[in-house]
């Protein structure tokens, strides 16, 4: 940019006696309308280096355990939306549902105690029994004959409900009792019991409250 002195123009006629530069500083003034970076808030975890990246999806990996057992069954990683549909079907609807999913629980009750089992070896008189959690022709079957049997052996469960399971990879009692996605949201579950939550200065609060109340 130039600029003309006053004395330089004469009558109508402008001379250029003089030209001078005019410093502008573009930087300085498209800085003027930046508002400063916000400040960090300090959680108290950035040291941390626990993660569960292989059980649940790339956006939710950086959320509270709490957070997680609210969230869809879809934000484990591998239950697409055809499974999602399927344990929709199955009344099971988010992380916590699957976490506690009955026939789960049982399942892997049954598989434990068949660890334990000594085939022939029960005493006799011993009135030790399952039978409220199995169908009728289960109810005489040794711990681990059960935990081979199809996952429709459970009292409750349909062959509906067994043909929707298998649709999961879910074939036996065994199946349920290992099956990776309602351990991995069991794991969550528990584990959301002991996290502490908030920022760090939040967190100091509650503590100083605590010692008033």
């Amino acid at each position: 940019f130039i600029a003309l002195r006053p004395s330089a123009i004469r009558s109508g006629t402008i001379c250029c006696q003089r030209i001078f530069p005019i410093r502008t500083n573009l930087l300085y003034f498209s800085n003027m309308s930046d508002e400063p970076a916000p400040k960090k808030v300090k959680t108290g975890f950035e040291e941390h280096t626990l993660n569960i990246s292989t059980a649940i999806m790339k956006d939710d990996e950086g959320k509270h355990f709490t957070e997680l057992i609210a969230a869809e069954v879809s934000t484990m990683q591998g239950i697409g939306p055809k499974s999602a549909e399927v344990a929709a079907e199955l009344n099971i609807s988010t992380v916590e549902d699957l976490a506690n999913y009955k026939y789960f629980k049982w399942a892997r009750a049954l598989a434990t105690l068949a660890e334990t089992e000594v085939e022939g070896d029960r005493p006799g008189g011993s009135m030790m029994n399952v039978n409220k959690m199995v169908d009728k022709a289960y109810e005489t079957k040794t711990l681990k004959e059960i935990v081979e049997a199809p996952v429709a052996a459970l009292q409750g469960v349909s062959d509906a409900a067994g043909s929707l399971l298998a649709e999961l990879h879910v074939h036996t009692v065994g199946d349920l009792a290992t099956f990776k996605y309602c351990r991995y949201a069991e794991a969550i579950v528990q584990a959301a019991q002991y996290e502490d939550v908030g920022t760090d200065a939040e967190r100091k609060a509650e503590r100083e409250a605590a010692k008033l109340s």
